[in-house]
């Protein structure tokens, strides 16, 4: 008798273990993958196809377009909720309401990231990405009055034909590429005032360094749970974002005695910054698309970099759309190099660019938002949602190119659409690649720029086409990134060398 005790007594506490074990990992997973009870009354896009696009390393356009637009179109919401970063994050999805929370700077200040992520060990806390307030202002107009001194057209042009030099006679080239060395050197003499050197070498240091961190914070588990990092420190690849801050902090010691005339000499004359501020807004220097949740640097080179290849990509695609480009591009420039006048001249290559940003957002959504106080949005079709305070939130740009509510053709590559500013159905506002509001893209001028200077020199001196055979030959496959950036991935074109200008 006494054994059977000992025998059922071993049972009901190995039991009761097993049903608390049990009880910890459902809570746990609830806790993960359920909403908060705050948000329960807000549309939330289905966790298992979202874990499982992140499992596949899936892009975020894609993720986008096949998963939380279609849900919210199906529902006609102009919000959802969607797992992202460790905890649901509303995504707005709606014009009207992208619009109000846009403007609305004082309940609608930038979110602060997870400090477990490796991405905020990189870029610094203190950037103007990520900033608010008197600290906010004060970086923004530093960095507004130092892009106003430069417009390096000029500059854009030299490294244009020091590419062209690289890529000899042309033929079948990895584009994707030499559009990252290309933009390194941009961001590197026109904004730091320092030569990496990218084009000419064929194995750049740096990049391959830059490349290695970035490859090393996308990972799907530490994105989606960044609090892996804390648990189960990469010591490894800590070390390597550490080494490529002290790159930084050496080019600005090195900047601090050879100034010139780029960005980050008018930025360090500015008295009022901290050393520690220019250091963080070295690493954020020149974002190209957005306020957004990738610093200036990465900002500047990655969004570039893809901008270029998504570009050239859909005029490989469309050769008649080349082909009139090049016409005017040639026609512009005569025997001149690119300059504000003969730039000026090209609103249908201005059209391709923009339809290119458009169609491949280089950025799938802008860096979130917290609530300060609950409140009430409303869509464009009147539908209201109340958000309570401390609700991060962010505007999901690619599914306003991407909604068919306001482009025709949406899935088309089009440029006509942007001749005399008829681009949208109904509200023109809906193109949006560098955001809108007061903390849309301070530098949105800047790139455009450079793209326009990047795609007349291409015209002039280049033809291209799509490779038989490429794995983009039905559509653009951008990489897996964790921060929201679209760039075509293995993206080979064959370039000939054009032997005449005119």
């Amino acid at each position: 008798m006494p054994a059977l005790l000992y025998w059922g007594y071993n049972l009901l506490r190995s039991s009761a273990i097993s049903l608390c074990l049990l009880l910890v990992l459902f809570y746990t997973i609830r806790r993960l993958f359920y909403p908060p009870a705050a948000l329960h009354h807000l549309p939330c896009v289905p966790i298992l196809p979202l874990l499982l696009s992140y499992a596949r390393k899936e892009s975020d356009d894609i993720r986008i377009k096949n998963l939380i637009l279609p849900y919210a179109l199906s529902k006609g919401e102009g919000i959802v909720l969607v797992y992202a970063i460790g905890m649901w994050v509303v995504h707005i999805l709606d014009i009207k309401v992208i619009k109000d929370v846009a403007e609305d700077l004082g309940n609608w200040p930038k979110s602060a990231l997870p400090p477990d992520m490796l991405f905020v060990r990189l870029v610094g806390d203190s950037n103007v990405v990520i900033s608010n307030g008197e600290t906010w202002k004060k970086h923004s107009t530093i960095l507004q009055r130092a892009l106003n001194q430069n417009l390096p057209i000029e500059q854009f042009t030299i490294l244009c034909h020091k590419l062209f030099k690289k890529m000899g006679e042309g033929g079948v080239l990895k584009w994707d590429d030499l559009t990252m060395k290309f933009a390194l050197d941009a961001v590197g003499t026109s904004v730091l005032g320092y030569d990496f050197d990218a084009i000419e070498n064929d194995r750049s240091p740096f990049l391959e360094q830059y490349v290695r961190v970035m490859e090393g914070i996308a990972s799907p588990l530490h994105l989606l749970w960044p609090r892996l990092e804390a648990l189960f420190p990469r010591y490894e690849l800590i070390h390597r974002i550490d080494a490529l801050v002290r790159h930084f902090q050496e080019i600005l010691e090195y900047k601090q005695v050879n100034k010139g005339n780029d960005l980050l000499t008018y930025m360090l004359e500015e008295p009022s910054l901290t050393q520690k501020e220019y250091r963080d807004n070295m690493q954020v220097t020149r974002a190209i698309y957005i306020s957004y949740r990738v610093a200036f640097f990465i900002a500047g080179h990655d969004t570039t970099a893809g901008a270029m290849a998504s570009l050239v990509y859909y005029l490989a695609k469309y050769p008649e759309y080349q082909e009139e480009a090049r016409r005017e591009a040639l026609e512009a420039l005569g025997e001149e190099e690119p300059n504000f006048a003969n730039l000026a001249k090209m609103p249908f290559v201005n059209a391709c660019i923009k339809e290119a940003l458009r169609i491949n957002s280089p950025v799938a959504n802008t860096a979130p938002r917290t609530s300060r106080v609950g409140s009430t949005v409303k869509t464009l079709t009147g539908k209201t949602y109340y958000i309570p305070a401390d609700t991060t939130a962010l505007i999901n740009l690619i599914s306003i190119h991407a909604n068919a509510s306001h482009w025709d053709d949406v899935d088309t590559f089009n440029p006509d659409r942007f001749i005399n500013d008829n681009q949208a159905k109904g509200d023109a506002t809906t193109w949006i690649p560098f955001s809108r509001g007061p903390r849309q893209c301070p530098a949105r001028n800047f790139a455009m720029y450079e793209l326009r200077t990047v795609a007349a020199l291409l015209l002039q001196n280049w033809e291209w086409t799509l490779p038989s055979g490429s794995p983009h030959f039905i559509g653009v496959k951008n990489s897996f990134s964790p921060f929201a950036l679209s760039s075509p991935k293995d993206l080979h074109i064959n370039f000939m060398k054009r032997s005449y200008h005119v």
